[in-house]
């Protein structure tokens, strides 16, 4: 039997409970700061819950769900006949929608200890089913790791949206070196990389920086103030590819729990003028996370989540390197065929 403790806002969770779910959440996020962030973003008349489950003999959190309500708005809630013929109902300017997803919803609807997976799994059902009996609640969205996550809904599906998304999985450190870790590439693959490495140092005559703190990098990074400071405070780490004193893009290094490093690239050059390509990026992430003793597995993100893409076949530029994926469900269901998101 699980144990549920609702939390409605982000910041009223128990300081001593934010190490274990940093342990949870390990491959998700960097650090709790990062769903924080995201909390303090979200937009206005966005309501928050935060589940944490405990086992029977547990005092720390062995699993997290997150949910969000959001004000359902627009002219097409009601038909053009309900406005005139029941203008004195307002029912609908009280309707809310429910978005189920931790995070971004890259890692699904929830995060559990395995050992508590078919528990887990049973008490989110239970959730699901009580939020979808409120009369208030007329559409709901989950993000469900395809296999894994599946769940049944008591609504109808005749207004029903199913769209599949691919994440990107981390590369798990199987080989001792950066060099070794090229080697065990398919020949052609290992080829291009080397080649794109030497006309990057010999040809472009462009060096790489490796800064502990965004306070060293160079005053000529073109990154906002403010930007640089937030990284400061996360403890980000910067890589860069530079110039001629320029700098012509970057990588930002998060330390997660248990060897989980997150990198995110920011190239700075112009379309047509690309002088470091997106591929480099990418193995200069690997080239740190190697030299990294501690490093287990390398995480790739943008914008702060992991990378989704809308069709497999584009996950083959990074497959080629090493990395695997998983496939998300995006589902929409809904009570009114006009208020349906489209994915």
């Amino acid at each position: 039997m699980l144990i549920v403790q609702k939390f409605h806002s982000i910041h009223e969770i128990d300081p001593e409970f934010i190490p274990s779910l940093e342990l949870l959440l390990q491959e998700d996020v960097p650090s709790f700061k990062n769903l924080v962030e995201k909390h303090d973003l979200a937009p206005e008349g966005d309501v928050f819950t935060y589940f944490l489950f405990f086992g029977p003999t547990q005092n720390t959190p062995i699993g997290f769900a997150q949910l969000c309500i959001h004000p359902l708005k627009g002219e097409n809630l009601v038909s053009w006949q309900q406005k005139v013929f029941k203008f004195w109902k307002k029912d609908h300017l009280h309707w809310k929608s429910l978005t189920w997803k931790v995070g971004d919803g890259n890692s699904g609807l929830f995060v559990f200890d395995p050992r508590f997976s078919k528990s887990g799994k049973d008490k989110i059902q239970e959730l699901i089913k009580e939020y979808e009996s409120r009369p208030e609640i007329k559409s709901q969205e989950l993000f469900l790791i395809k296999g894994l996550q599946d769940f049944q809904t008591s609504w109808s599906t005749d207004n029903k949206q199913v769209k599949d998304r691919y994440v990107l999985e981390p590369l798990t450190k199987s080989s001792k070196s950066y060099q070794e870790y090229l080697n065990a590439l398919h020949p052609d693959v290992s080829e291009h990389v080397k080649q794109g490495w030497k006309e990057l140092h010999q040809k472009s005559k462009v060096e790489l920086g490796d800064y502990v703190s965004a306070k060293e990098t160079p005053q000529t990074i073109p990154i906002d103030e403010k930007v640089l400071k937030q990284w400061d405070k996360l403890g980000v780490q910067i890589l860069t590819f530079e110039k001629d004193l320029k700098v012509l893009g970057c990588l930002t290094v998060q330390k997660g729990k248990n060897g989980n490093i997150f990198f995110e690239p920011y190239p700075f050059e112009a379309q047509g003028e690309v002088t470091v390509n997106d591929e480099l990026y990418t193995q200069y992430a690997l080239l740190k996370f190697f030299e990294m003793p501690e490093a287990r597995k390398c995480h790739m993100l943008k914008f702060g989540t992991k990378l989704v893409f809308e069709e497999k076949e584009d996950l083959k530029f990074f497959q080629e390197q090493g990395f695997q994926f998983k496939t998300i469900s995006h589902q929409n269901f809904s009570r009114l065929p006009v208020s349906a998101k489209p994915l």
